[in-house]
């Protein structure tokens, strides 16, 4: 019976929401901020126990994160300075749970020039900022959740804001440790424009898994990403061909390659421990930074998690190429 309900919500989703593909506006949203969640591949939406999941998922809020307020910090490449802050609270056993959170991207100072040359003339700022109120309520084997998200982006002297919502529908499995999320996230549309042109706003729909074995102490994790923008390959320039004209050739990706390229999956080795150990691998991140010939670990992330009565601390690495790798650190109060 689980497998025909996620079936059909699948198509629903995907005829509701579905869009041509693209380049994305606000992409900072897609940028995890969660250590757990980026150390699982960096698209796993099921955890109950990760409070700052929210901002991907509101269908995972319920009473085990009942007063949770986390703190994350991501050093991320090219000294861009990434952060969130989420907190979770309990309306009413009745009435469900709501949660407040911020997303933020600075961009730190970045040289002005001019277009054809490269003499410098000064520098400018770039920051990206989301707000995000979310409710969530539980019912039975069945929780459900909405996020209203404003977004605000500025460049130089130009700004562009938006009004942006999330929705998400969790299955638990009475019978059995499987969790299934279906998530529909950003979207909306631009209300300012950075100059005169309005642009789309790409919406993101995603289906994810999660499975505790019975007699050890693993959990696995999978999802599909971007399931209403399917055609997602991007050829790799390392894999580039070059005959003895001069001719390029780019990469010939097959129908089977994009498809594996919307797959990320992550085990956690002692979940419901004090200490627990993650790592994670997203299909796409490698074929699009992998370099031929050299062995750069791309799509492999890592990290770890310590939990107390009253504090949690969770740590990721992850890396696009060996020049360009970040770590997450994040800080969760048991209020």
């Amino acid at each position: 019976m689980k497998y025909k309900i996620l079936l059909f919500l699948t198509f629903l989703f995907q005829n509701l929401f579905s869009q041509t593909g693209g380049e994305s506006l606000y992409s900072f949203l897609n940028t995890p901020t969660s250590p757990k969640q980026i150390a699982l591949g960096g698209v796993t939406l099921t955890s109950r126990n990760d409070v700052s999941q929210l901002l991907w998922n509101p269908s995972s809020l319920n009473e085990e994160i009942d007063g949770d307020v986390s703190i994350n910090f991501v050093n991320y490449i090219a000294d861009i300075n990434v952060g969130s802050l989420v907190y979770a609270k309990s309306i009413n056993p009745k009435y469900g749970m709501a949660f407040l959170g911020v997303q933020y991207f600075d961009y730190g100072d970045l040289d002005r020039t001019e277009a054809s040359g490269p003499e410098i003339l000064g520098s400018f700022s770039s920051r990206d900022l989301a707000f995000s109120l979310g409710y969530g309520y539980v019912y039975k084997m069945v929780s459900v959740g909405a996020t209203l998200k404003y977004v605000s982006s500025k460049i130089d002297v130009y700004t562009s804001t938006a009004l942006l919502y999330d929705f998400g529908i969790t299955y638990l499995d009475p019978n059995s440790s499987f969790v299934a999320s279906l998530v529909v996230r950003n979207s909306g549309k631009q209300l300012t424009q950075y100059i005169d042109t309005e642009e789309k706003v790409s919406n993101n729909v995603i289906l994810a898994v999660e499975y505790s074995l019975e007699h050890m102490p693993i959990k696995f994790y999978g999802a599909l990403d971007e399931l209403n923008n399917w055609d997602i390959s991007e050829s790799n320039p390392s894999r580039e061909k070059v005959d003895l004209n001069g001719e390029v050739t780019e990469e010939n990706i097959s129908e089977l390659s994009n498809a594996f390229r919307h797959l990320s999956v992550g085990a956690e080795l002692w979940p419901e421990k004090k200490i627990n150990l993650r790592i994670g691998y997203n299909h796409r991140r490698a074929q699009e930074f992998q370099l031929e010939e050299v062995r750069t670990s791309a799509g492999l992330s890592y990290g770890f998690g310590i939990n107390t009565r009253l504090i949690k601390f969770d740590y990721a690495f992850s890396k696009f190429q060996e020049g360009a790798k970040y770590s997450t650190f994040g800080l969760t109060l048991h209020l």
